[in-house]
């Protein structure tokens, strides 16, 4: 996001959520992924999924 000179509060506005909901993915403090947040961020972004999210074994 800060690559692409995009606010959190923009990326919001832009994916049609709330600002909390991109700013818990902005911290790192997603629980449960909802598959259309994260393909709307994807497309917004023009990234993969592969760039946001990351396996971190138990």
């Amino acid at each position: 996001m800060d690559q692409r000179g995009m606010t959190r509060n923009e990326l919001a506005k832009s994916i049609h959520t709330r600002f909390e909901v991109v700013d818990k993915w902005y911290r790192g403090d997603v629980s449960k992924i909802d598959l259309d947040i994260l393909a709307r961020i994807c497309y917004v972004m023009g990234c993969t999924v592969e760039e946001l999210l990351v396996y971190e074994a138990p």
